[in-house]
């Protein structure tokens, strides 16, 4: 039997099964009745398990294509977050899983590892995946030897769109507002012309003459004048009213037959989205060592109470920060089926998103003085990935035809921040004026650039075989992963010191640095020197595993493997200061073993029982001891001494799947962690930098608790409920000589909330394809940083989220179907506030947003 022929048969099985499971049971018999000598066996054992959260081996989560269409969610970041357990981190670029920052979760393409296109992160940010690419998300939660071992909270496998039977297109179009954003005044600067594509023209990079010379050495008198002439004038900005968002997607696909067996299919989409967005507020920060019985002192005051105080307007205190994220998102796939036994499969995916920030902070310093600091910024990341697969069976005349797969990924992974710019003005009370300030902080003006080259091949072989007629799978396999990466980071200011008529100094930014005052002997540019702004990194990783799959009898079912992992990771920079270069390297061989045992003790009830062992590596960013600025604006230090936590998985779960697309989960889990890493505070100067170091330990237990119900039915409406919950705790132990000051040696971990809670009931319409969805999210608060010197933990208090959505389904004469989506986000108009103790570190008004969409397809 081949495997096309099963898979087909699996389909037309799994729909039966829909109807009725004990159809399925009945199938082959009456199949052998009507044929005999004409038929492929069928061996169905065990009760039939209807869908993959069941019958995979695994505790697993899945969202569907249905799933993402329900919750209207825009991109894959936001969609996890409505399973339990799963809740985003404070940037909702990526997510946390079981209470583990992201660190802990690796991100898949199709089964392949993407690198990611942070230089602070190892994690893949899931903002970027479009869920109109996306045919479904697999979330698992108990580790298998198959996977990659870098393994804590969970593996996300991203599935795209695949390769169609049919022809088919589609194209969709929405526009959104926001009650705090959309045709209010914003913050803006004049940037390139081709910025709505998400592209800098060329505008904003790097001066041919500096990139020549990055460290200005050398360069005499005149050179250095050319040089500062060649920026861009672009430091003031603008209040400009800000547009509405909008999208839009199209896709389609066909295939054609060659011959008599062999069929080719292609697809091909693109999404593309535009939003801006005010986020209002304040932010403070406090003195790494000013904590006193009396409070916090602060270092920043960046609040209206701020200005009051010292009798200046408060309608311009304050923090300010102005986003406009553009995503430009495209895929293609071409698949051959050369015959039944044997295809193979080329994807292309890219991944842009591009955003502008203009930001404004006016308040007060640690000095009294009123201040007033301004960021401009634009990023670019992308991740371009080209991946060949095979499928293939081979009848070696075993009970059943060996399977092989393979696979060879080259992925790019890029970060580009041309032209940050940085300025501060202080308030001189006795003139009245704002003034530049003239030291070397005053102005900056940086670029960052970050390139990644990953190489990912591998294979896996899948026996299946029959023991005492019960199934048992035989797999194992081999991959090896490469990965390079560069990052630099470059930054410079223009001295004005020599500048002696200080009138010049209370001009806007354009005036005081224009050609005229650029001059040998005024305003000049200098390197802003640090040990080290650059670093390589380079991974490679040899990995082996074999697993096997056996159902004992009608009730259980075991699934174990063990993986063998040689990892080798270095970075290399250089201390500027002294011409020495850092090596750190890291050299791990791993044994990972994980085992499952799954318990059907009823009709349609199972028990799952777990354990394993797993690896969490830092980041070549994170083995790097120098300062990087992050795109918050938060400066952060490298840990050369950094090692690498294993981690130790108990899993358990109750299942009953009591009804079609109904269903019950009680789960718990525990975790030992030794090395876990974590990130805290550290004293600079009068401000403060976040830092990473190992704790010793940390122990991990929660419960999970997941229903989907059919709660009826009512005018062709079919109405449904889906409620999750999970109850997390958390104990870690730290040192004194690795964290320093740390307040708490004891606590709980970084970045985990106690309590998330999800809720999704609405109602659909299978006649018209109408759908109504109200959704629902909650989670508690969680430590941003840890305190030091006896100050507070900086804690966020996350908002409850109440979301709406409405599509329905329009059927034009010519049989084309047009859906038309409204949305409400934040109804509740919730937003995240940061505390350190008692005090406010940061808050903002993010506002109410609704959107209207419509998609053609035929």
């Amino acid at each position: 039997m081949n495997i096309f022929q099963k898979s087909f048969k699996g389909a037309l099985l799994a729909s039966c099964a829909m109807v009725s499971p004990n159809l399925v049971m009945a199938q082959e018999t009456t199949a052998q009745q009507a044929d005999p000598d004409n038929v492929d066996t069928v061996i169905a054992v065990g009760r039939y398990i209807p869908d993959e959260k069941r019958s995979t081996s695994e505790i697993s989560n899945v969202l569907t294509a249905t799933d993402l269409t329900y919750a209207g969610d825009s991109d894959v970041a936001v969609a996890l977050t409505r399973l339990p357990g799963i809740t985003p981190d404070s940037s909702g670029k990526y997510v946390v899983v079981r209470g583990l920052s992201e660190r802990y979760t690796s991100t898949l393409l199709n089964g392949m590892e993407l690198p990611s296109p942070d230089p602070l992160k190892r994690a893949v940010p899931l903002d970027i995946f479009p869920t109109s690419l996306v045919s479904g998300v697999l979330v698992q939660k108990t580790y298998s030897a198959e996977y990659p071992g870098a393994f804590g909270g969970g593996v996300v496998d991203i599935r795209t769109i695949a390769v169609p039977d049919d022809t088919f297109f589609e194209m969709g179009f929405d526009a959104g507002f926001n009650t705090e954003s959309t045709f209010k005044d914003g913050l803006q600067y004049d940037g390139s012309d081709t910025d709505w594509l998400g592209f800098d023209d060329g505008k904003r990079e790097l001066p041919a003459a500096i990139a020549a010379n990055p460290t200005l050495e050398g360069m005499s008198p005149e050179e250095l004048e050319a040089a500062g002439e060649a920026f861009p004038n672009l430091w003031s900005i603008d209040n400009q009213k800000l547009a509405a968002d909008f999208g839009f997607s199209a896709a389609g696909g066909s295939s054609v037959f060659i011959g008599d067996e062999s069929e080719l299919g292609f697809v091909a989409a693109i999404d593309y989205g535009s939003q801006m967005r005010n986020l209002f507020g304040q932010r403070t920060t406090y003195q790494a060592s000013g904590a006193t019985d009396s409070g916090l002192e602060p270092d920043r005051d960046m609040s209206p109470d701020a200005c009051i105080a010292n009798g200046v307007d408060a309608s311009d205190c304050g923090y300010r920060l102005t986003t406009w994220d553009i995503d430009l998102n495209a895929f293609a796939a071409a698949g051959l089926k050369i015959n039944a036994d044997h295809s193979i499969k080329y994807t292309s995916l890219l991944l842009r998103s591009s955003q502008q920030q203009v930001e404004i902070q006016q308040g007060t310093t640690n000095s009294e003085d009123m201040a007033n600091f301004t960021r401009l910024d634009w990023k670019e990341r992308q991740v371009w990935s080209h991946a060949l697969d095979g499928e293939h069976a081979f009848d070696f005349n075993f009970d059943e035809m060996t399977e092989l797969s393979w696979f060879v990924n080259y992925t790019e992974a890029s970060r580009d921040v041309p032209l940050r710019r940085r300025f501060n003005y202080i308030y001189d009370i006795s003139r009245e004026v704002w003034q530049l300030n003239a030291r070397s902080i005053g102005n900056r003006t940086e670029f960052g650039m970050m390139n990644d080259e990953s190489l990912d091949m591998g294979f896996r072989v899948k026996q299946p075989l029959y023991i005492n007629g019960y199934s048992f799978d035989l797999k194992f396999g081999g991959s090896y992963n490469e990965k390079t990466r560069s990052s630099d980071y470059l930054k410079y200011h223009f001295d004005v010191g020599p500048v002696t008529n200080y009138e010049l100094l209370t001009y806007v930014p354009e005036i005081v640095f224009g050609p005229t005052n650029i001059d040998p002997n005024g305003i000049f540019l200098r390197e802003v020197f640090d040990a080290s702004n650059a670093f390589n990194a380079d991974f490679e990783n040899k990995q082996f595993f074999t697993q096997f799959d056996y159902q004992i009898n009608d009730e259980v079912r075991v699934s174990g493997g063990v993986r063998f992992e040689d990892s080798l990771q270095t970075v290399l920079t250089n201390d500027r200061t002294t011409n020495v270069p850092i090596a750190v390297n890291q050299e791990k061989q791993s044994w990972l073993p994980s085992a499952t045992v799954t318990w059907e003790f009823e009709e349609n009830m199972q028990v799952r029982l777990g354990y394993s062992e797993t690896l969490n590596r830092p980041d070549s960013r994170e083995l790097a001891p120098v300062f990087f600025v992050r795109e918050d604006g938060r400066t952060e230090k490298g840990n050369s001494d950094l090692e690498i936590a294993t981690v130790r998985n108990f899993d358990a779960r109750f299942e009953w799947y009591f009804n079609d697309g109904e269903s019950f989960t009680l789960g718990a889990f525990y975790k030992e962690i030794d090395n876990p890493i974590e990130y805290s505070i550290l004293a600079r100067g009068d401000g403060e930098a976040d830092t990473i170091a190992n704790a010793e330990k940390a122990k991990l237990k929660g419960v999970e608790i997941e229903l989907e119900k059919t709660l009826g039915e009512w005018e062709d409406r079919e109405f449904f409920l889906k409620v999750n919950g999970s109850y997390i705790d958390s104990e870690v132990t730290r040192s004194a000589a690795k964290f320093g000051d740390v307040t708490n040696l004891v606590g709980r971990l970084q970045g985990q909330s106690d309590y998330v809670a999800n809720a999704q009931i609405g109602f659909e319409n299978l006649v018209n394809g109408e759908r109504f969805n109200i959704i629902l999210n909650y989670q508690g608060d969680r430590i941003y940083r840890l305190g030091t010197f006896s100050r507070p933990d900086l804690v966020e208090e996350m908002p409850f989220e109440l979301n709406m959505l409405y599509t329905r389904d329009f059927e034009l004469a010519s049989g084309a179907i047009i859906t038309g989506t409204l949305k409400a986000k934040n109804l509740l108009n919730e937003t995240p506030v940061r505390k350190q103790g008692t005090e406010i570190a940061q808050q903002y008004v993010a506002g109410r947003s609704f959107s209207i969409g419509f998609k053609y397809a035929f």
